[in-house]
């Protein structure tokens, strides 16, 4: 039972952990969003390093010139200064606070220095000297700040030599040592934050990568400055045991930046980075960041920095060099690739284009042939129409003209006068009637050619409508009634008053015609910027069959009806050049109705003009 039950805690731990650590997974976008921006720091190293240098160079210029009070703190400033940036700068300052008076009393002092030289070695490869001098102190004596400056000293050289354990020879019982070195810095440490770091960092020594992960992770957002960069260094650590290769590269990409940004030369974390992303196959990078490595190889004189620019650069060399190759190849045959494409599509084009020349060409050959077709077809229709109007005519004409002559000649008879004047007066009508026939093929042929004249005036409605009622009244049947109906008086328009009164007189005709009995009605009222005529009649109304005909030239509601068919093809033609139109009613049903709108014209020097390309227009 009790194994069983070990069992399951440790599959409950390994769960709880691995949830975990899914949980703290970064994205492949902020994985690539930190190694973009490490890029970015690369290309601009140089402005990061000249800052640190006019940093470091002013920090030595305030030392040279401070009082002699404070000429060891100032120093000590330097040293921080160079002791990531300049190995051999570092050491030199720290001889140079050797020299003073203050050294030789302050036993912190010579403790602080000995430490500092010793990091300053670890941080160089001379691991040799940092041992030496860590071995000539004895901690007891040291107060608690320097004791724990001592104590991080030692882990940090103790972990730099079991990287090289090959190269350097490892004191007996190191893991033990080391676990010593970390208690007694969890012990001294003042901070609970910066305890749960060491102690994380502890467990990644001794083998617990997820145990100091999950402490961690909770803390990792909230963490700034030196305290950041060594728990991102921590989780690095804890991935790579974990292989979680893309997290591993994650933190030390960020602890890449914040080395470069500081103008930091030691690259704690870019080597291991460049081997992550050759194994990854990020060749170009990991190339990249080798060369960045190796320009500063000997600005900072470190042997580990040395060995690990020997380690990784003949592995990765090569490889960018295959790397280069291929993509070359591969380059030259997308080349040859694009031009056999960009060669079948310009054929593929050329062969589109004649097939569409050819296609074209029919297309031309069938528009000239219903071009021709229509105009055939036109010539029939004229020359129909041309038989139409020479029937109308010769009846429209002979009928007035024979009598207009028979009663001519019965003139030359002796006649009373009573009979004279009756024979007078149909003269006369037979003549009107062949001046109204010979006044619509003018307007006709006038309005085709466009030499239809417009001459506009200002006019009362009244008066017009008036006159046509007494000019059509002897053409009213007996028994119908023939009235005009305003909606207003003293209705004034601008506009051509001998067209408008022909449209009117053309549509009274009609009306007279085909009424035989009831009222014939001119209607009129105003509209926005128009005035509308209409003209009703009780007559025999217009066929449904007729409606959309009767306004084509020619064309009569029977073939024994008087007229050539002109009239409300002629007013359609005039109510349109002005502005205006003609409709038939289709609702009423009590005869016929027809809607004559015309604008009311603004005076103006170009209305003619308008006019004559509306009419060109419409004729077209």
């Amino acid at each position: 039972m009790r194994i069983t039950r070990n069992i399951i805690l440790c599959l409950l731990l390994n769960f709880t952990l691995f949830g975990f650590a899914q949980d703290i997974n970064h994205s492949k976008q902020e994985i690539e969003e930190v190694l973009t921006k490490l890029d970015s720091v690369i290309a601009n190293k140089k402005t990061y390093q000249n800052l640190r240098q006019q940093h470091a160079d002013s920090l030595e210029q305030v030392t040279n010139s401070c009082h002699i009070n404070q000429y060891v703190e100032k120093c000590q400033e330097l040293y921080e200064a160079l002791s990531d940036y300049d190995g051999r700068k570092a050491l030199q300052t720290l001889q140079r606070i050797q020299r003073t008076e203050e050294y030789q009393k302050d036993k912190n002092l010579q403790a602080w220095v000995k430490l500092s030289a010793a990091r300053t070695y670890g941080i160089m490869g001379l691991y040799y000297k940092a041992d030496n001098l860590t071995a000539s102190i004895n901690p007891s004596e040291l107060s608690k700040d320097e004791r724990l400056h001592y104590y991080l000293t030692c882990r940090n050289n103790y972990e730099k030599i079991s990287e090289y354990m090959a190269d350097i020879s490892i004191v007996q019982d190191e893991e033990k040592q080391m676990v010593t070195y970390y208690d007694n810095i969890i012990e001294l440490l003042p901070e609970s934050s910066k305890k749960d770091l060491m102690t994380a960092c502890k467990d990644v020594y001794l083998g617990h990568p997820k145990k100091a992960a999950k402490a961690l992770a909770e803390r990792f957002p909230k963490t700034q400055g030196e305290d950041r960069n060594q728990m991102c260094m921590t989780m690095a650590n804890a991935n790579k045991l974990l292989n979680n290769r893309p997290e591993y590269i994650y933190y030390l990409a960020n602890i890449a930046v914040n080395n470069l940004m500081n103008g930091n030369t030691t690259y704690e974390a870019l080597p291991y980075l460049v081997h992550a992303l050759y194994e990854e196959g990020d060749i170009d990078r990991a190339y990249t960041y080798l060369m960045c490595t190796m320009e500063d190889a000997n600005t900072y004189p470190s042997r580990r920095l040395a060995l690990d620019v020997s380690k990784y650069f003949p592995l990765i060399n090569s490889s960018y060099r295959a790397h280069k190759a291929f993509l070359a190849e591969n380059s030259k045959m997308k080349r040859n690739s694009l031009i056999i494409t960009f060669t079948l599509l310009a054929l593929a084009l050329l062969v589109a284009f004649f097939l569409g020349w050819k296609q074209n060409q029919a297309a031309e050959e069938r528009r000239r042939a219903n071009q021709l077709q229509k105009a055939l077809d036109q010539a029939a229709i004229a020359d129909r129409i041309k038989t139409v109007f020479i029937q109308n005519m010769r009846h429209e004409i002979r009928t007035p003209l024979n009598a207009i002559m028979g009663f001519a000649q019965l003139m030359s008879n002796d006649l009373s006068d009573e009979e004279r004047s009756l024979y007078n007066g149909y003269i006369q009508e037979s003549n009107n009637q062949l001046l109204s026939t010979l006044d619509d093929i003018i307007d006709v042929s006038n309005m085709e050619v466009g030499t239809f004249n417009f001459q506009f005036e200002e006019m009362d409605i009244d008066e017009l409508c008036n006159e046509y009622i007494e000019h059509n009244r002897d053409m009213v049947p007996q028994g119908v009634e023939l009235v005009y109906e305003p909606s207003e008086n003293n209705m004034t328009l601008y506009s051509d008053r001998r067209r408008i009164g022909q449209v009117l007189q053309n549509l009274l005709s009609n009306a007279c015609k085909n009424t035989t009995s009831g009222r014939i009605t001119i209607n009129t009222s105003r509209g926005e910027d128009c005035i509308q005529f209409v003209v009703t009649d009780t007559g025999t109304g217009i066929p449904q069959g007729k409606a959309d005909v009767i306004f084509e030239h020619f064309e009569k509601l029977d073939h024994y009806s008087p007229g050539l068919g002109l009239g409300l093809y002629v007013g359609r033609l005039i109510a349109r050049a002005l502005g205006g139109d003609i409709q038939l009613d289709m609702l009423y049903t009590d005869g016929a109705r027809f809607v004559f709108t015309v604008p009311n014209h603004i005076e103006q020097e170009d209305d003619e003009d308008i006019m004559q390309e509306q009419l060109q227009e419409i004729t077209a």
